[in-house]
Parts: C-alpha cells; structure tokens; sequence
C-alpha cells in the first residue's frame, strides 16, 4: 500500500472516532428507551438534554474526553517514537485533566481516567493509579496506537498497548479491550477490511 492511502485510512480512523464519539455525545450513559424517548433515532449531532449526567450544557457535536485522550496519546506517541515516554503521558494527562477542569467538564471525564489522575494527584505512583481501571476508556483512545504499530508482530501491539494503559487502565479486560481495537485500527489503516479487522 502506498503511503498517502495509509495516511488517508489513518485519518480516517481519528475522523471517524471523533465523529461517532459527537454523535454519541448526548446518549452516553442514557438507556436505550432513554434515548429513544429523549432524541428518538439519532442520525446527526444533537444537543444532550438539559438534565443529561454528563453531557448537560454541551453544544452538539461536541467530542468528549475519548477524542481529546485519542489526540493527547497520539501527539506523545509521535514524541515517544519507538519508546513510549511514560512519564511524559502521566503529565500531558494530569496537564489535560486541569485543563477539562478549568473548562468547567471535569464530569465528562471516564470514572477510571478520573480515579487514577485522582490518585497520581494524591501521591500515588503513576504505574499503580490504573490497578482498578476496568471501564472502556483505554479502547476509547487507543487508535493512535493501531495507526502507529504493525498489526505484527502482535506481541509487539499489546506491548504498545499495555504501556498506554499503565496509569489509567493497568486491567487485563481494559488492557485487551484497547489491544482488539488497536489491532482492528492496524488492520484496516494497512488496507484491511472489517472482516478481516474481525478475525
């Protein structure tokens, strides 16, 4: 494949995930019947509603803390190179999360992400704040590692993944939720389809 086509099915996957990730806005956390009696079938951006628990107050089409992670991992990736710069990560995350704060949406942001920066804030080491991040934020942001590593050796994706989760997703289910997205992400900027990104 030549090289444009793979910066095209990259972008491809940030434009995308930025693009479900507003679309999906106002119905995280909701029911299905909540959406439904809320929005009805969502099919462009809307607002959230005015009592939504996170999103309240957001204008449609706004991206949440999925995309801004998805950005922030992909721009220390690019610094990092071959060698993921750990330390780096914890304080572009701990910068982003004072950040989102000032802004006023510290609620958007996911209850591991939160819990972990809450306890690197309190002294606690960074490569132990993701012991109990079990939710889905680490596959939320991890598309920059799908587009930055071969699909193999796979060994060497998980590694890459496993090293982005540390400090906020340190979980075997958060850690191979993010490596199956990754790979997917891998598969299709390589020139792969969905069915083949499946298997």
């Amino acid at each position: 494949m030549e090289t444009g086509e793979a910066i095209d099915r990259a972008m491809g996957a940030l434009v995308g995930g930025a693009l479900g990730d507003a679309l999906g806005m106002p119905t995280q956390l909701l029911s299905p019947a909540r959406i439904a009696e809320l929005y009805g079938r969502v099919e462009d951006f809307v607002a959230p509603a005015a009592d939504h628990p996170v999103s309240k107050g957001l204008a449609a089409g706004t991206v949440t803390d999925d995309t801004e992670q998805a950005l922030l991992l992909g721009r220390i990736l690019v610094v990092s190179g071959d060698r993921f710069d750990h330390a780096r990560w914890v304080s572009a995350l701990l910068d982003w999360e004072r950040e989102v704060k000032a802004r006023g949406s510290y609620d958007l942001l996911g209850p591991s992400t939160k819990r972990a920066i809450d306890a690197i804030n309190g002294g606690v080491p960074a490569e132990e704040a993701g012991r109990s991040g079990d939710t889905n934020g680490a596959a939320m942001r991890i598309a920059p590692v799908g587009i930055m590593m071969p699909q193999e050796p796979l060994d060497a994706l998980v590694a890459k993944v496993a090293e982005t989760c540390r400090a906020t997703h340190n979980t075997s289910i958060a850690i191979a939720s993010a490596a199956a997205v990754a790979a997917a992400v891998s598969c299709g900027v390589a020139g792969g389809d969905w069915r083949a990104a499946s298997d």
